[in-house]
């Protein structure tokens, strides 16, 4: 084993590592489900997911038009800056 030095050139005693094979990921418990009754359902889907059906388009809109904006800017900026490196 290599000896580890600190800042001040003194050795640094390390602790033994003992491994017992391969490390092994935990299972997920994800085959304990049930499935959903037909009235759970429709309540989810009142409630969850058809507000965020509606505003859906709303959102992608107001993502893409700043997304855009930026992107004007940003290419303006571009251009106002090849126009001032041409001034010097």
């Amino acid at each position: 084993m290599p000896k580890i030095l600190d800042s001040w050139k003194r050795p640094i005693e390390q602790p033994k590592v003992y491994h017992s094979g391969y490390e092994q990921q935990l299972e997920l418990q994800l085959n304990k489900t049930q499935d959903a009754t037909p009235e759970e359902f429709d309540n989810w889907y009142k409630e969850e997911l058809e507000w965020w059906g509606e505003k859906q388009l709303l959102i992608v809109a107001i993502a893409a038009v700043i997304q855009l904006t930026v992107f004007g800017l940003m290419l303006t900026s571009f251009y106002l800056i090849g126009i001032m490196a041409d001034k010097v």
